[in-house]
Formats: C-alpha cells, sequence, structure tokens
C-alpha cells in the first residue's frame, strides 16, 4: 500500500503542477482511488470536511466579506494614498496597514480594494500600477502567515496539527513568520522599483456614457469638495456637474445631501463609480440591463413603479429625458434581482458589480473582527467557534444579508482545502509521512539540516501546487519529524507555515498572484524575477530563526 499511496500523491501533485488539469479534480481522483484501493479509511478521506481549519476559514471568508461591504478598506487605502507621489511613497504608507490587514483576514479582499485605487493613481498622478500592485501583494502574503487566521494554509496546518494533540494557537506562526515578512518588505522595497519599472498607461478612453449618482445622507462625500475626494477626474470617469434643488453647478462645489452628481464615464468607470463607499449609495447591486424589442423605451418609464434607479446609459442628456433603442445597455440598482426582471422593458440582464459599500456598519463590523481575534487569541473559544460565532454576528447586526453571507463561502475553495486535507490522509495512513520524516533525517545532519531540507521541499512544493496541498502533505510529516528528533512541534509547523507562503516566483500558485497579474501587465517571466531575491531573503531568515528558536 506504501507504493500505491506515494503514486496516488506524486500522481495528483504532478497533475495539479501541470497546470493542464484542475486542481480539484486532480485531488478528487485521488481521494476517490484512495477509497476504492483502501490505502486509508474513507472517513480519513473525508475527514477536510469536518476539519477545524476548513471551518474557520468558511467563516472568516464570511466576516472578511462583512469588512469589505462596509468600505472600510478602500476608504483607508484612499485617505493613506490621497499625497502620494511615487510608488515607493506607496509602498510605505500601505505596507503596515496592509500587512496588519492580511494577517487579521483574508488577503483576497485586501487585493481586490488595491487593484482600483492602483489604477486612480495611474490615471491621476503618473504612478505606474505595475510598480505597486505586485509588492504590496507580496507584503499582503507574507504578513497574511503571521498569524493563525491570516492565511487558509495555515488553518489547514492547524487543524491537521490539533487531530494530533498539537496545539497551534493566534500567533504560534510569529515567531518565524513576522521576522520573514519583515525582511521580505524590506527587500521588496528595495528592488521593486527597478525591477518592475514601466510606462503609465496615458490611452485616452472614450467616456460616453453618462452617470448619475445621487447622495444621500450620512454620506463621507457631504461638505467636501470632488478634488479633495479623487473623483474629479480620472481616465475612467469625470465628474461634469451637480445638480442641486434644480440648479446645475460647477464640479468645483461643495458636494451636499441631497446633490445629484453627473458623470461621464467609460463602462468601466461606472463600476468604479458604484463601489465608491462615498455618496450613502443603499445596499443595491448594480445590474446591466439590455431594452426589450419593441418601441424605443424611455428610460423615465423604467424607474415609474419605483423599484428600479437608471444609473448610467450612452447619453448626453438627463437620463430622464433619454430614449432607448432595443437592445441598448443602460445601467440599473433595484431593490432585488426579481425586481429587474419583472420589469417589461427588461429583455437581458446581468449583475454588474456587488453591492454598495455601507460604511455606517463599520464599527459594527470592526468590533466582531476585534471579538474574534481577542477570543482566539486568548483561548476564551476554540478559533472555529470564534470565527464561527463572528459570521454569525455580521448577519444579525446587518453588515451583511444571510444571502451575501451563503455566497462569500466560494465553495470552490472550501472544497479545494477539504480535499487537500484528505490527501494529507493518504499520506499519514498510509505510513507514507514516517518514511518520508525517516530519509529526511537520514539527509539532514543536526538542527541545521532538518530546518533546512524541510524548509527547500516546502518552499519547492508551494511554487508548484497550491498552499492547501502543500501543508496538508507536508503537516504530517513535520509532526513525524519533530517527533522523532524530539524538536518543539509548534516551532517546526511555524517554519512549515512560513515556508508554505513562499509563492513568490510563480503567479498560478496563489490567488492573489493571479489577480494581479493582468492588471499589472507581468509577464511570467518578470514575475519570476521579481521574486526570486525576495525568496532568497524569505528562506535564509527563516532557516536562521527557526535554527536558533529550536536550538534555544
Amino acid at each position: 500500500m506504501l507504493w500505491v499511496a506515494a503514486a496516488l500523491v506524486v500522481g495528483a501533485l504532478a497533475a495539479m503542477a501541470s497546470g493542464r488539469i484542475d486542481p480539484l479534480l486532480a485531488l478528487l481522483v485521488a481521494l476517490v482511488l484512495a477509497a476504492i484501493i483502501g490505502v486509508a479509511p474513507v472517513n480519513e478521506l473525508a475527514s477536510g470536511l469536518s476539519n477545524p481549519g476548513v471551518i474557520t476559514i468558511a467563516a472568516m471568508l464570511v466576516i472578511a466579506r462583512g469588512i469589505v461591504q462596509t468600505g472600510v478598506v478602500s476608504r483607508a487605502t484612499w485617505a493613506l494614498l490621497a499625497s502620494t507621489t511615487t510608488a515607493q511613497q506607496v509602498f510605505r504608507r500601505l505596507a503596515v496597514p496592509i500587512g496588519l490587514g492580511s494577517a487579521l483576514i483574508n488577503t483576497t479582499p485586501l487585493v481586490a480594494m488595491l487593484i482600483p485605487a492602483a489604477r486612480q493613481l495611474e490615471q491621476t498622478k503618473r504612478i505606474p500600477a505595475r510598480e505597486v500592485l505586485l509588492p504590496i501583494a507580496h507584503v499582503t502574503t507574507l504578513a497574511g502567515s503571521v498569524t493563525l487566521i491570516g492565511t487558509s494554509s495555515n488553518l489547514v496546518i492547524a487543524g491537521i496539527a490539533g487531530e494530533r494533540g498539537v496545539d497551534m494557537g493566534m500567533l504560534s506562526f510569529a515567531a518565524v513568520a513576522l521576522p520573514v515578512a519583515l525582511v521580505g518588505a524590506v527587500v521588496t522595497y528595495l528592488t521593486g522599483r527597478r525591477a518592475l519599472r514601466g510606462a503609465v498607461d496615458t490611452a485616452a478612453r472614450s467616456q460616453d456614457w453618462r452617470v448619475e449618482i445621487r447622495v444621500n445622507t450620512p454620506a463621507r462625500a457631504e461638505h467636501r469638495r470632488a478634488t479633495t475626494l479623487g473623483i474629479d477626474r480620472t481616465q475612467e470617469y469625470e465628474l461634469v456637474g451637480i445638480e442641486r434643488w434644480g440648479t446645475t453647478l460647477g464640479p468645483q462645489e461643495r458636494i451636499e445631501a441631497g446633490d445629484l452628481l453627473v458623470f461621464n464615464a467609460t463602462e468601466e468607470g461606472i463600476a468604479a463609480l458604484w463601489a465608491t463607499p462615498l455618496f450613502g449609495t443603499s445596499a443595491q447591486r448594480l445590474y446591466a440591463v439590455s431594452v426589450g424589442a419593441g418601441e424605443p423605451v424611455s428610460l423615465h418609464e423604467l424607474e415609474r413603479d419605483g423599484s428600479l434607479r437608471i444609473i448610467a446609459a450612452r447619453s448626453d442628456r438627463p437620463l430622464h429625458e433619454t430614449d432607448l433603442s432595443p437592445g441598448e445597455t443602460c445601467y440599473v440598482t433595484g431593490e432585488s434581482e426579481e425586481a429587474v426582471a419583472r420589469s417589461p422593458a427588461v429583455a437581458l440582464w446581468q449583475r454588474a458589480t456587488s453591492r454598495a459599500p455601507q460604511p455606517s456598519k463599520t464599527l459594527v463590523a470592526l468590533g466582531v473582527l476585534l471579538c474574534v481575534v481577542i477570543a482566539a487569541s486568548f483561548g476564551l473559544v476554540a478559533a472555529e467557534v470564534a470565527a464561527a460565532g463572528g459570521a454569525v454576528l455580521m448577519v444579525l447586526t446587518g453588515v451583511i444579508t444571510p444571502r451575501s453571507a451563503a455566497r462569500a463561502l466560494e465553495p470552490r475553495v472550501l472544497a479545494l482545502l477539504a480535499a487537500s486535507i484528505g490527501l494529507g490522509a493518504i499520506v499519514v495512513e498510509s505510513g507514507l509521512a514516517d518514511v518520508i520524516s525517516d530519509a529526511i533525517a537520514d539527509l539532514s545532519d543536526g538542527t541545521l539540516g532538518l530546518v533546512l531540507v524541510l524548509a527547500v521541499a516546502t518552499t519547492v512544493t508551494t511554487n508548484l501546487v497550491t498552499n492547501a496541498a502543500t501543508a496538508a502533505i507536508v503537516t504530517p510529516v513535520a509532526l513525524s519529524l519533530a517527533d522523532e528528533l524530539g524538536a518543539d512541534p509548534v516551532l517546526v509547523l511555524a517554519l512549515v507555515g512560513t515556508c508554505v507562503s513562499f509563492t513568490l516566483i510563480n503567479p498560478y500558485s496563489h490567488q492573489s498572484n493571479l489577480m494581479v497579474l493582468q492588471p499589472g501587465g507581468y509577464s511570467e517571466a518578470q514575475f519570476a524575477r521579481f521574486g526570486v531575491p525576495i525568496l532568497a531573503a524569505c528562506l535564509v531568515t527563516a532557516c536562521g530563526f527557526a535554527v536558533l528558536w529550536l536550538s534555544a
């Protein structure tokens, strides 16, 4: 069975590394074959479904959605970047707050918020987005490995370790991960500008959409000017007027509650404006709708029953005076998808953006997150219980709706994590973990050798396959090594968790990498060249601190 288990694990990893086979499919095939052959009990292969780490990840996805829904991340980002003039200034201002944020919630929404901010900096201040996106993405990845809840791989490690009697607390990974994150940030800062230098995109975009957004109270834009808020002019949109009580004012006037802000925008600019947490917009989605066949439709008719409100259309006239021909598209917001679908003038529709941010719930959302962190950090309750309680509170307090919470769960991500843990079960139940740990112990000479072999093997694997699969396979091996050599298992797993996050040279090894790849215009070769010196510095630091703590 040992060789069969090895073949299944190697085959699954090879399929995932090839990039030609879906990682989830590769893992599921390996698990099904293992169950049929009898390599491991079915309940162990399916243990990922009840693993505390996966439960915690699911709950933290809901909490992260709630935090993002308040717009606090985007508001803080704009505030920090308002007076920046260079990419290095951007990095200095964002590295610490973004690093702290990624240690507390999933890094994906943080990077998602960074992309439009980087684009606007490029449009308004000619700061190249390519010099901003990848360095900050690497900072979020490294900083996320410092805490238990900062990255999914740490939670997977903790879940597997807990089943074998090793308790990983909120800051158990910090002994290795924190100095690595600091060193990685410094190297990223020093090498970023030269390695990622590029021209700013100055191509003109056709702003042929008219966008009308009402300012509702309370709104952060009240009593402030558009120039101060950074919404007066970008490559995606331009404020052309402020309508107040039937009078059209210039864009330089202070914005007041009840004002109708009129923009000329590109189609991308419509979504960017709707996602701006400045206007007190109600928590509704934006929909792109196509007008049905027949006579031209007045946009005023679409709003007649009050269930829909027109936000944008291709027009040079006020929207309530605009007619659309059959097949033309406009953007509307409504109370529900049903309200959009039942409009007789709508032929086709699709979601254009998520719900508009709700700043009024910011303190509630942050309070929930703080309670979760405190409860998990001080051991008041188990991390999965604290996170699940926080997710429930996000819904009960109205930060997000039950439907939004369900959408935040990302079934594919959770399935991939659960399947990865099942692959780890093959390693354990077949005895493969003990064989690999014995081989590493024979190869290594003392603590330094053990650390080097484990760190390099983890780093190479995580850049070939997913970080979750790497964590699930390496964790049982690391626990066996720690037991065999009498080393502190918490410190050994801290090394593993840190190295699992070294997804710095393969753009397809981490979700954050993929998110910035196209917006930053990075090639795979450039991605790898930029990541190599950061990876080398981080690997040396991780090994150095691991040896220091294990030898103490």
